[in-house]
């Protein structure tokens, strides 16, 4: 059974009610190095993408700067090295905001003393990732998702092992993968106007049309984080899919045939709509099945 995004996009809206502020300056923050390198590529390198030929293209290339070639690859190298920790900070207080605590924006640098275990984990993820995608493009996103959760258990527990969190997030993901995946594809419109956005304004300014794309994308980034941190605390509490699976099917029956629904975020109840935590009256879920895109890609022995 595949449970529908809005539980986990619902819950992150009540979460995120009277904190957005803070959560966008988490987001920002946690992503800010990969921003300044887009940005510093943008403004000083040739957009080659309007020039008729490849000549054009190769000679616009040559006569950049060395220096800027330089600071380049050392602001990228900076901003591959830092990321990773910062992502545990973002994944620990959108995980604690959904507990309903609140860590303010020292939260983003809550998990700097996990500096060598985060960028471990995303290394080995990286490469997991692209080993399976040289299969094909399934295996690659069977195995992105099946190590998705890994980064969230080491957010939340900073003395797990590196292979301890991938083992669980594997094991977690083992019949959820599929979810997952609709979770993430919910917010595929974000990123569309974003791209539809930078097209419409790189005419005009490519420093505007930038500035317009990230802001976009930083709105789906934070509202993506909390619903990724939702799903997380149901996939790795025993009972937390059951009782994601009896809201969602608590809201069905109540406001399944009513032109009017509850809108998202809304923290009034109804007898029939159970709270986080709270138990429904929903018949006992039956196990997912068919989550695995295709065979060969969720195997034990996988990478």
């Amino acid at each position: 059974m595949i449970i529908s995004p809005y539980v986990f996009k619902t819950r992150a809206l009540r979460a995120l009610k009277g904190n957005w502020q803070t959560a966008l300056l988490v987001s920002f923050f946690s992503t800010l190095p990969m921003t300044i390198v887009q940005l510093y590529q943008t403004t000083q390198l040739p957009d080659v993408s309007g020039m008729l030929s490849l000549e054009a293209a190769q000679a616009a290339i040559a006569a950049v700067d060395a220096q800027v070639w330089l600071l380049l690859g050392l602001l990228g190298g900076l901003s591959l090295v830092i990321t990773p920790v910062l992502s545990l900070g973002r994944h620990q207080y959108f995980i604690q905001r959904l507990q309903k605590q609140e860590l303010g924006f020292v939260g983003l640098f809550s998990r700097m003393g996990s500096f060598g275990k985060a960028l471990l984990l995303y290394v080995l993820i990286y490469v997991k990732v692209f080993l399976w995608s040289l299969l094909f493009i399934v295996p690659g996103i069977i195995a992105a998702l099946r190590y998705s959760l890994a980064p969230l258990y080491l957010a939340q527990d900073p003395q797990m092992g590196v292979f301890e969190a991938l083992n669980r997030s594997k094991a977690a993901m083992r019949d959820k993968k599929l979810t997952m995946f609709m979770l993430q594809i919910s917010f595929m419109v974000w990123l569309l106007a974003a791209l539809l956005m930078e097209m419409l304004l790189s005419s005009l300014s490519p420093v505007l049309a930038l500035v317009v794309s990230q802001f976009i994308q930083l709105m789906m980034a934070t509202y993506l984080s909390a619903s990724v941190a939702g799903f997380y605390l149901a996939a790795s509490s025993p009972d937390g899919i059951r009782q994601a699976q009896e809201e969602a099917a608590a809201w069905l029956r109540t406001y399944g045939g009513s032109m009017t629904r509850r809108p998202f975020g809304n923290d009034e109840a109804t007898p029939d709509e159970p709270q986080d935590g709270e138990s429904g009256d929903a018949q006992q879920p039956r196990r997912e099945d068919g989550d695995t895109p295709a065979s060969g890609g969720d195997e034990d022995d996988a990478p």
